[in-house]
């Protein structure tokens, strides 16, 4: 894709790309309780968490692509007032929302605590279609990288006033 060419030919863009997915696969892989911290670091991939485990990879990627490309049109574009980040938002927030496992982890507990017998209803919704919702929160920022990467594109498009063609600018 061009935007893509566009966006990650700067190392700038690919080094926030980097952190960003580096920072979410840590917080998965620690609310999966796949990666600890205490008393040594230790990861542990049992063999009943390789499907959630490729869908956190696979988020924090995305997750990264998107953000690197959000901050590029930020940055680079007169577009600013049309960038909807609600996809971004959306997607990430339900991709580490469903990354809990709810009644394994702390989460459970202060869901249950708190909301009482909601947080037992949320707390089982989490545990048992947590699969479904990683795919739906990969599907969320499938559709904001394809939809800012349209937007991107539409922008470097001028409008031929003698021939009422597109020409791609040289932006």
């Amino acid at each position: 894709m061009l935007s893509t060419k566009m966006v990650f030919s700067n190392w700038q863009y690919i080094a926030v790309a980097a952190a960003v997915a580096a920072l979410f696969w840590i917080i998965l892989n620690v609310f999966d309780q796949l990666l600890f911290f205490s008393p040594v670091l230790v990861f542990y991939l049992p063999s009943d968490a390789v499907a959630g485990f490729i869908l956190s990879n696979t988020t924090s990627i995305l997750l990264g692509m998107v953000v690197s490309v959000n901050i590029y049109v930020l940055r680079h574009s007169s577009m600013k007032r049309k960038l909807s980040v609600s996809s971004l938002f959306s997607g990430s927030s339900l991709s580490v929302l469903s990354s809990t496992c709810a009644s394994c982890s702390s989460l459970g507990f202060v869901l249950i605590s708190a909301f009482g017998g909601v947080g037992v209803t949320v707390s089982t919704f989490l545990t048992n279609y947590q699969i479904p919702l990683r795919v739906v929160s990969i599907l969320l920022l499938i559709w904001a990288y394809y939809s800012i990467s349209k937007k991107l594109i539409e922008s470097c498009m001028i409008k031929n006033s003698f021939t009422g063609a597109n020409i791609k600018s040289a932006e």
